[in-house]
Order: C-alpha cells, then sequence, then structure tokens
C-alpha cells in the first residue's frame, strides 16, 4: 500500500538516543506511512540499529551512505526516494508524539494545506517532558496568510524542518543545500513561499533534544559565521526581490547582522562582513523587538566599533 507520509530520519552518531526516536514513530497513531533513515556513515552503531528496525518493521527502509555527506545530503537523497504523497522529518536524536503524524495529516486535510507547522518543546537532559513550555506561546491556530506565515518561519524557532508536514510536490524544485550548517536557512522560506496554503497546528507534536554538544550549542567557529552569513544574505536578498518586506524580516535580517559582524571583529577583506556592515550603517530606524542592549550595541558598531571589539575581548563572545 502507498503510504501517505514518508518520515525522514538522517542519522549519524545518535547511537544514545536512536531507540527512543524509533520507537516513538513505530508507534505511531497513522499506520500508512514509511520511514526513511539514513545511515550518514555514521561510525558508531546507528546503522545496525537501523537495520534491526528495519526487520522488524517492513515500513521502515533504510539507506547507507559510503561517506559522511552531512544533513543536507541525506535530506536529499530520502526526499528523492520518498513514496509518501507528504513528507515529514525527524532528527535522530529527538522524539515525537503518537500523534505526530496524524494530527499534522488531518490538519492538512480538513484545511487543504500545503504546508503544516505544529507547536513542540525543547527538552534539557533529566528534564521531563510535562515540564516543558510550548516554543510557539503566540501564535494562534489556523491558515494563515503569506505574508504571516513567513513572518512566522522567522521569529525563534520556526525555522526548523522538523516541525512541519510538507506536500512532497513542494520540493519538486527545491533541496537542502549541501555542505552547510544550518541549512534549515536556505530550505524552509521558498518551501513556504512555495505553499499556497499554510496552517498553524497548536499542539505539541515533536519533542527537541536539548544536547550540549548539538551544532545549535557548539562554539562560534569561522565555519558557523560563514555558512550562517551565506544562508541568511540569500534568504533577505531572495525574499526581498520577490516583494516580501515585513518588520520581522528586518528584525531577523539586522539581528542577525549585528551578532556577524561583532563576532567576525572589522574583517574588512570579508565581503559578508561588508555587505552586513554597510546593512547597519545605513539603518535609519531601529527595529522595536531590538532590546535595549542590542540598541547600545547597534550605537557603539556604527560610532564607535573599537568598543565593541574591546567589549567582545573582556566578555567573550555573547556580547549580545
Amino acid at each position: 500500500m502507498k503510504p501517505i507520509i514518508s518520515v525522514i530520519v538522517p542519522v549519524y552518531q545518535v547511537e544514545a538516543y536512536l531507540t527512543h526516536c524509533l520507537d516513538s514513530l513505530c508507534r505511531q497513531s497513522l499506520p500508512d506511512i514509511e520511514l526513511i533513515l539514513v545511515d550518514d556513515a555514521s561510525p558508531d552503531r546507528c546503522g545496525a540499529i537501523c537495520d534491526e528496525y528495519a526487520a522488524k518493521d517492513s515500513r521502515i527502509r533504510v539507506f547507507h551512505q559510503p561517506e559522511n555527506r552531512g544533513l543536507s545530503a541525506a535530506r536529499n537523497l530520502a526526499i528523492r526516494n520518498a513514496a509518501g504523497d507528504y513528507l515529514m522529518f525527524v532528527d535522530g536524536d529527538d522524539w515525537v508524539h503518537e500523534d505526530f503524524c496524524k494530527a499534522a495529516y488531518e490538519c492538512a486535510q480538513q484545511h487543504h494545506a500545503d504546508l503544516v507547522m505544529f507547536n513542540y518543546v525543547h527538552v534539557r537532559t533529566g528534564e521531563e517532558e510535562a515540564s516543558q513550555r510550548k516554543v510557539f506561546r503566540s501564535f494562534t491556530e489556523g491558515c494563515k496568510t503569506k505574508e504571516e506565515s513567513l513572518d512566522m518561519i522567522l521569529v525563534d524557532g520556526g525555522n526548523a524542518a522538523w516541525n512541519k508536514l510538507y506536500r512532497k510536490e513542494l520540493f519538486k524544485d527545491i533541496t537542502y543545500p549541501e555542505g552547510f550548517l544550518y541549512e534549515d536557512t536556505g530550505a524552509t522560506y521558498k518551501l513556504m513561499f512555495n505553499a499556497t496554503r499554510f496552517c498553524f497546528l497548536d499542539q505539541v507534536l515533536y519533542y527537541q533534544n536539548i544536547r550540549p554538544d548539538s551544532i545549535t550549542t557548539s562554539k562560534v567557529t569561522q565555519k558557523v559565521l560563514d555558512d550562517r552569513a551565506t544562508l541568511n544574505i540569500q534568504r533577505y536578498r531572495d525574499l526581498t526581490s520577490w516583494g516580501f518586506r515585513s518588520e520581522m524580516l528586518e528584525y531577523r535580517f539586522l539581528n542577525f547582522a549585528l551578532w556577524y559582524c561583532i563576532h567576525q571583529k572589522r574583517d574588512m577583506s570579508n565581503p559578508d562582513y561588508i555587505y552586513l556592515s554597510r546593512a547597519l550603517r545605513s539603518c535609519r530606524q531601529v527595529p522595536q523587538a531590538f532590546t535595549s542592549k542590542k540598541r547600545y550595541a547597534l550605537w557603539l558598531f556604527k560610532h564607535c566599533p573599537w568598543l565593541i571589539d574591546l567589549f567582545y575581548t573582556i566578555k567573550g563572545r555573547e556580547v549580545i
């Protein structure tokens, strides 16, 4: 039987968490799904664990990459091989509610939506799921306009691939950018822009495991700076060229530009730094969402940039 949803799980160095993740997927209340596990040449037992689950559940398909190619390549491989009409993503160290697939699919059917976004929670080691607060506490449930939907993915936590259900056709000309960290920044806005109908479901269906060694909690390296700059600049250029302008877009772009320029430390040989620093200096109206600390940092950057470098040296990278 053709699956309704293909759930894609890239797997790399998550041996300690993978069984919990897969157990939550195998218990889904919507049975007509397939699970596509992509072992990205993980050096631990992840590949073997995937094969063990596939031997027990015929809905599971496993792909073993011959070499580590990264999260985007794993997702793109799975998308090309997916049989479902809809796609969902899960990271191998996270887990999901038993109605993860069913609730999102029913919402899509009820509202004829191409893309559904739902709520989730952060769970840190040693904490109980029930004690966590929803990430999105100000969003109202229901269908949204194109402008509202694009604003929603620009807020903290809205850009992730895994708290959404997508009609597969949205990926016809869109892939995840390979070789980049923070790859969702390079794809989610394109998928959202292409969707003809978008809905938000205010139900917690996903549990994100906050690990101290994950990419989102690791230190700022040059690759982090380079990748985030490339993807954020491209997103801003694309959205503005497509006619989308909003306070949220300006806030997110300037907020990122300030973070980047502080960490890059006046590197005038870097084209990304030049572009983003010019955006900051040409800013005439500070976004209302800027905190007083960020307003002060922006003023210093525009008028006394050497003081930013001094604070950076004294206080470390978490300047703002």
